[in-house]
């Protein structure tokens, strides 16, 4: 094996009982050098492999690619990075990560150095976790369609029953069908999201909260420009346009006239703050609301704080830093 041009005898040992593949290159870009780790998986020598004969090796479907970044690499004396498949000793490919960056000579542009890196467990198991991903997002699609299509049934059932019900029968059911109106809200933004493996939270109150508005509680609603941008899992998303949700309808119980949401960042993590204007929680009908905004909290990984700000009520739904 011929020494590197670059190398001192002491310096391509330790290159050669390296486990990275390593390599040379002149200033046209031919190799003129490989060391052991190279040579070894490959299967050839180096008279075999310097100049160009390494591309012998390369998939057919990858070289024009492979030899072009290098190429622009070469001429503009930039460091380069590309993968591409190089067949084995034993005649099967793998995937390489190659490196190469440009060094100086005497003060003089003197080449390349570069090392490659086999990756193909690597790639592997990245498009097992790709497609393990896009099969998760399908099912999550699907169900969330069909709790779509079964809630639309639910809330069908709903305005037939209210046709034969009391006064005060209208009203629980007049509730019940609101809670089945956000549900059906926030799984209608789950549905039409890019996707729902992560959900803009924010985003998600900002398509709601404007529907939720017309619903004829008597409470105005605003979501605070100022508001951060808070991502979670779908399903957790799923919680917390629930959990604010119930919120709202406890502010409208407790006769507050508006409602002002807000998401921020403090020292406690990320919060999702609710205020109203006026009015109180404290009112026995709104007892099983309160227990819903804590399970829904829960659900979507959020601790909460009920309490009275200056001006009326206060829910704080706070995620962990």
């Amino acid at each position: 094996m011929s020494i590197s041009p670059l190398l001192n005898k002491d310096v391509e040992a330790f290159a050669d009982n390296s486990p990275v593949m390593m390599w040379s290159a002149d200033r046209s870009g031919a190799r003129d050098w490989f060391n052991r780790t190279w040579l070894e998986f490959r299967g050839r020598d180096i008279a075999e492999e310097i100049g160009f004969g390494w591309t012998e090796g390369v998939h057919p479907q990858d070289l024009p690619a492979s030899l072009a970044v290098a190429k622009t690499a070469f001429e503009e004396r930039e460091p380069f990075q590309v993968e591409f498949r190089l067949r084995r000793h034993d005649g099967v490919y793998r995937w390489i990560l190659a490196r190469g960056n440009p060094y100086q000579q005497e003060g003089a542009f003197g080449g390349f150095l570069g090392s490659c890196f086999d990756i193909t467990d690597h790639r592997s198991n990245e498009e097992k976790l790709s497609d393990a991903l896009i099969e998760r997002e399908a099912l999550l699609r699907e169900v969330h369609h069909r709790v779509k299509n079964n809630l639309q049934t639910l809330m069908a059932l709903m305005r037939f029953m209210r046709r034969s019900a009391t006064q005060d029968g209208r009203e629980v059911l007049d509730v019940l069908n609101m809670r089945l109106v956000t549900m059906a809200l926030v799984q209608k933004h789950l549905h039409s999201a890019d996707t729902i493996t992560e959900v803009s939270a924010t985003g998600m109150l900002a398509a709601i909260l404007p529907e939720l508005g017309d619903m004829g509680l008597g409470i105005e609603l605003e979501l605070d420009p100022t508001s951060v941008d808070l991502v979670l899992q779908g399903q957790a998303s799923a919680y917390l346009g629930l959990a604010v949700s119930e919120a709202i309808l406890l502010f409208a119980q407790g006769a507050s006239k508006a409602c002002q949401i807000s998401l921020v960042i403090d020292e406690g993590g990320r919060a999702v703050r609710m205020v109203g204007a006026g009015g109180a929680l404290e009112a026995s009908q709104v007892l099983l609301g309160q227990r819903l905004v804590r399970q829904y909290a829960r659900g979507a990984g959020a601790t909460v704080e009920m309490g009275e700000a200056p001006n009326g009520p206060q829910i704080m739904l706070t995620f962990p830093a």
